[in-house]
């Protein structure tokens, strides 16, 4: 809960995913998350907003058509 999973939470919207910016980790943020490492980080799928998750999440973003700089 804070301002780090807030975070995680812009990313996950900004690149697609359907969820709010709560601040808040819960079922919901947690099923996104598997969803977004299924998908980009196969090899270890946990569920967890590390730093390979949030660095992935940070370059996909800025990669976006029209994409205001990554904090």
């Amino acid at each position: 809960e804070g301002p780090q999973v807030a975070e995680a939470q812009a990313l996950l919207e900004r690149y697609g995913y359907p969820i709010e910016t709560s601040g808040i980790f819960d079922k919901a943020m947690e099923f996104v998350v598997i969803a977004f490492q299924r998908h980009f980080r196969p090899a270890r799928v946990d569920g967890r907003v590390d730093r390979s998750t949030v660095a992935t999440l940070q370059a996909l973003c800025a990669a976006l058509p029209n994409a205001p700089p990554v904090s």
